[in-house]
């Protein structure tokens, strides 16, 4: 273990085996640190903050500090970073706005510089988040999503699974598991092909989500109607995106091809 004397640590912070704390670093009463973590000079990780093993804090990120939220009353809440995910410089995650709350993200993430997790947000496993990406609160972000630098994500808006959401894009409504979304309203262009392949998805699961986007997006069925006809697939993903459009409450963002659509038309609400 390897502590800077300038570090400020409260008395009662649990820390593992293995772990280098920097210079002017804080850490304050009831964090967590795990094993073989690494926090970087002038990091912040505020009350009963947790960090798995091998995380990795970097110069001036903040973790766990208080919500910006007007409604939090001071309750006890907590922020918890899984195994392995890397903080780049000046990123912020704030602690939960709600009595108990956690603000969650998952293990193997990159947050890269700037980046900003709000209140109550839970991002999952492998989430790539690039430089000045921020998610306002209580939104939640699927497994091995990438949110591209500058993008911007409304509050309680959902982001799908392997979800590839472009440069700058503003999401201000739910976009889908495997789908490529750009723009400003975000819009769904398209599949994220390159990310499912990546991911390890057969050749055969990837033509079936194309063709659930085109039955979603491209056909003269409502957005109800494709997912209720979705939900009747044998494959699991296409089950799981029938799924995440049917519980959408703020719905589901507009396509590309489509959005110029009125609502009249019968096609699809924008």
């Amino acid at each position: 273990m390897s502590i800077h004397p300038t570090a400020v640590i409260h008395e009662s912070v649990q820390i593992g085996l293995d772990v280098e704390i920097g210079p002017y670093s804080v850490i304050e009463e009831g964090a967590l640190i795990g094993d073989r973590c690494r926090i970087q000079s002038h990091a912040f990780i505020g009350p009963r903050s947790s960090l798995g093993s091998g995380v990795e804090i970097h110069m001036h990120a903040v973790v766990g500090h208080e919500p910006q939220d007007l409604a939090w009353a001071r309750e006890p809440s907590s922020c918890e970073i899984g195994d392995g995910s890397v903080l780049r410089e000046f990123v912020t995650v704030h602690r939960a706005s709600r009595p108990g709350g956690v603000t969650r993200i998952g293990s193997d993430c990159l947050l890269m510089v700037g980046s900003h997790v709000a209140h109550d947000c839970d991002v999952g496993n492998g989430v790539i988040m690039a430089n000045h990406c921020s998610l306002a609160g209580h939104v939640t972000v699927g497994d091995g999503a990438f949110l591209s630098a500058n993008s911007l994500v409304h509050q309680f808006c959902r982001i799908g699974r392997l979800v590839m959401l472009g440069g700058a894009a503003v999401a201000v409504q739910d976009i889908p598991p495997f789908m490529l979304s750009t723009g400003d309203r975000a819009l769904v262009r398209g599949v994220n092909v390159i990310g499912l392949r990546r991911a390890g998805f057969s050749a055969e699961i990837r033509r079936a989500i194309q063709d659930a986007h085109r039955l979603i997006y491209r056909s003269s069925k409502t957005i109800p109607e494709a997912a209720q006809l979705l939900n009747h697939s044998e494959i699991h993903e296409i089950q799981e995106l029938s799924n995440f459009i049917s519980n959408s409450a703020r719905g589901i963002a507009a396509g590309a091809v489509t959005a110029h659509l009125s609502p009249k038309s019968g096609e699809r609400p924008d």
